[in-house]
């Protein structure tokens, strides 16, 4: 036999006969892949916004450090204060709107200060108190809280409690906040669940 015919037979003909993927194959790994993202995208959706809450949590944690150290630093007060846009920023002066070069940090869009807040025992205890939630927080030439003083706000009065401020997704779903305690030790929190009326923040 040649070398020839040898090929033909064992590769030619065979490889002629061999089919592709018929119709009804491709239409099933069609619904499956469509399955799939059905599943995938909600997940996908749900750990990018977790992610968003929490970057901002950090962010503006971050910026309060800024405006401690900004007080002690000019030694005279900072105030931390945020707008309905968002905004977050430091300025000398908490009668003043965002000016261009405060430091600021803007909250992503799906993300807000709500006016009422979740409950929030577990955080009122580590503050020391019940923690004053306010569009402002101040603080001293020391690094410590203080109530901002509306007749002169180069002159900031003592506190013995600490602030509390809260960050909330649109879907309503998730939570974030930022404490400031009595000693100025600034840290943010997720909620993580609710029991019996009692939420737990980590």
């Amino acid at each position: 036999m040649s070398l020839h015919s040898c090929q033909n037979t064992q590769g030619g003909p065979a490889m002629r006969n061999q089919s592709g993927f018929t119709l009804i194959e491709l239409l099933i790994v069609v619904i499956v892949l469509v399955i799939i993202a059905a599943i995938a995208i909600p997940n996908i959706n749900q750990a990018n916004a977790s992610y968003k809450l929490d970057t901002a949590g950090h962010s503006v944690a971050g910026l309060l450090q800024q405006a401690r150290m900004q007080a002690v630093k000019t030694n005279l007060p900072a105030y931390a204060k945020y707008d309905n846009t968002g905004l977050v920023f430091v300025t000398g002066d908490p009668s003043l709107a965002y000016s261009s070069g405060n430091p600021d940090v803007a909250l992503p869009a799906g993300l807000s200060f709500p006016a009422t807040p979740p409950e929030h025992s577990q955080l009122d205890g580590y503050v020391g108190g019940t923690g004053q939630i306010s569009a402002n927080i101040a603080f001293n030439a020391r690094g410590l809280p203080c109530t901002i003083n509306t007749a002169n706000p180069a002159v900031c009065l003592s506190t013995t409690t600490g602030y509390e401020w809260f960050i909330q997704n649109s879907s309503g779903s998730g939570w974030e906040a930022i404490t400031v305690t009595p000693a100025g030790r600034v840290k943010s929190w997720r909620l993580t669940g609710t029991s019996a009326s009692i939420s737990t923040w980590q």
